[in-house]
């Protein structure tokens, strides 16, 4: 397992690195080269967020992410899954280590989280997905992609073969989780628009759409030197 965490992170360090270098060849580094996308499930971030990648020949950490800060910490992949999702009080922290969890009681996952997220950063030419990126990196392009739960419903259902009634529970079950964790790692209770620099409302642009937006984005930040 520690392996395949290895050559996950492994294989998108080498996609910023050769971002970088063909920045420097054609003469156009970027100097602000990360960009965080938060989102609410349904709303079509994870397939925006891998377009924009392709176009940018950038790293993109989602899922990716969760390995490094479980390669960071010394823990295993599936004890930093479970943190992801379910963020534990430092109460329950001291009742699992009292009771011998002592793996998932000296897991301090806010702190090892900012270091993955810094490490990625400083590594640049980088998309990270959620994760709460956007709070951390106050300086990265922060973009927020959001719909109406009627959308998102339709894109559940679509493009995750869900019956409505599942979509809506999977939905809502994901939005109390998110902001489970906001709330418990940084201390938010809610979206606020000016932690972003962009936000586009998908009930009224396609995926392709938002991918040009963004990349118009990038395109202005990286020209400022």
């Amino acid at each position: 397992m520690a392996r395949y965490i290895e050559q996950l992170v492994s294989e998108q360090v080498g996609r910023s690195e050769l971002a970088r270098q063909r920045e420097k060849v054609n003469g156009k580094p970027c100097d602000h080269s990360v960009v965080t996308i938060s989102r609410r499930m349904g709303s079509g971030a994870r397939i925006i967020a891998q377009k924009l990648a392709d176009e940018l020949g950038w790293s993109l950490w989602d899922k990716e992410l969760v390995n490094a800060i479980a390669d960071n910490a010394h823990v295993s992949q599936k004890v930093a899954q479970e943190f992801d999702e379910h963020t534990m009080s430092e109460i329950e922290l001291f009742a699992r280590g009292m009771f011998g969890d002592h793996e998932r009681a000296g897991f301090l996952y806010p702190k090892h989280l900012a270091k993955a997220v810094k490490s990625i950063a400083k590594i640049g030419n980088a998309i990270i997905l959620g994760r709460g990126a956007n709070f951390i990196l106050q300086d990265a392009l922060n973009i927020r992609i959001d719909a109406s739960d009627e959308r998102r419903i339709e894109n559940m259902m679509r493009y995750e073969e869900m019956t409505r009634d599942d979509a809506i529970a999977k939905l809502h079950d994901s939005d109390r989780e998110r902001q489970h964790f906001a709330e418990n790692v940084f201390g938010r209770d809610r979206a606020e628009s000016a932690v972003y620099d962009l936000t586009i409302w998908m009930d009224k642009f396609t995926n392709d759409d938002a991918v040009k937006i963004i990349l118009e984005a990038v395109k202005a930040r990286c020209g400022r030197k």
